[in-house]
């Protein structure tokens, strides 16, 4: 299913993702469209990092709508949207601003804006360990 990656986004981040396409249930179902036009209007405050990375934000947005099979209705715009969970999205625009070498405090306001790791078990813990949250 999936023969093409995203420049930006790590390998094994998008092959997670779309594995918890396939198995785990979304539990906060807001669609990767409206999440990522989320992220987009937050990154206003940041013009040099948006231009640089809103290719990769759209390229991803892109591909998830190429590769649904199964979704839910998004929460926000309650179209059929809702296939990947949000914190698998962001966890691959994490690392996309980790990859990007984006400044820490920026990294930082993200994690802060857009925490999907509630439990801090995975990419939150990442960025704790790295001094990035």
């Amino acid at each position: 299913m999936i023969n093409k990656f995203l420049t930006g986004f790590e390998r094994d981040t998008i092959q997670q993702a779309y594995d918890s396409m396939k198995s785990e249930p979304i539990t906060n179902p807001i669609c990767h469209n409206c999440l990522g036009n989320q992220i987009l209007n937050w990154l206003r405050f940041y013009p040099g990092v948006k231009k640089k990375i809103m290719p990769g934000i759209k390229d991803y947005v892109d591909e998830v709508n190429d590769n649904t099979l199964d979704s839910v209705n998004c929460s926000s715009c309650s179209k059929n949207k809702a296939a990947l969970c949000p914190y698998c999205f962001t966890e691959g625009i994490f690392a996309l601003l980790k990859k990007s070498k984006i400044d820490k405090m920026v990294i930082m306001d993200f994690l802060s804006t857009f925490n999907f790791d509630l439990k801090h078990e995975g990419y939150i813990r990442d960025a704790i360990e790295g001094g990035l949250y």
